[in-house]
């Protein structure tokens, strides 16, 4: 992976997107960047795959600040929910791992 501190990359999520599907964008903190979103695309089934083993091994019940809350999440971490996060990573593996070797 990659070590950064918070304030190196940001994201946003929404319903809709550019192609009116569920979008994410991941990007670099700083502008013209420092490569973290870049590495991250190249990467993205070992991040992601990551991402959700760590959300899932929490013992928390429904998300908290060490698996699915953030900080900087401009709708208050609202709505959050731990087991839809594992479901749609689950979801956006299979189809990469279909997509490519």
């Amino acid at each position: 992976m990659a070590s950064c501190d918070r304030g190196d990359i940001g994201g946003m999520s929404t319903a809709t997107g550019p192609e009116g599907l569920p979008s994410v964008f991941v990007y670099d903190g700083y502008p013209g960047g420092a490569g973290f979103a870049e590495r991250g695309f190249r990467r993205a089934r070992t991040w992601l795959g990551a991402t959700a083993e760590a959300i899932e091994a929490c013992e928390c019940p429904s998300g908290c600040p060490s698996c699915v809350q953030s900080p900087k999440c401009g709708n208050g971490n609202d709505p959050l929910d731990k087991a839809g996060a594992v479901r749609v990573l689950r979801l956006v593996l299979a189809e990469l791992s279909e997509e490519s070797p």
